[in-house]
């Protein structure tokens, strides 16, 4: 891995991890998004389970590569269902960019390790 990798894995980690951690406190803001697209009660903690793991993944990616480029692709999937999601509400742009952008840097992990 070279240190842009390093970096903007250990940023994806961190991004990830917070997220995970306000998914299971449940927020007014992502259980009401929860909601609107239909999920059922508590499915935002399925969510942060799934960021969790996916933090995890990629912090064990830095001993075995393979499988922080599998975690860096499913985090990809997951921001790009985000991004998909938000745009079957037709929400602003603005409540979009936080999906897109973190499925713009889950892209930069996946291509920073694959090219290290």
């Amino acid at each position: 891995m070279n240190m842009l990798s390093i970096i903007l894995t250990v940023l994806l980690i961190g991004v990830a991890s917070a997220s995970a951690v306000m998914d299971f406190q449940g927020p007014a803001q992502i259980t009401e998004l929860m909601a609107r697209l239909e999920y059922r009660p508590g499915f935002e903690r399925t969510l942060g389970l799934i960021k969790g793991l996916g933090a995890l993944g990629l912090l064990i990616g830095f001993f075995m590569p393979w499988l922080g480029v599998l975690a860096g692709l499913s985090f990809v999937a997951y921001f790009v269902l985000a991004v998909g999601a938000h745009r079957k509400l037709q929400d602003a742009p603005k409540e979009m960019a936080p999906a897109l952008g973190l499925a713009v840097l889950s892209s930069l992990v996946v291509i920073t390790t694959v090219l290290a």
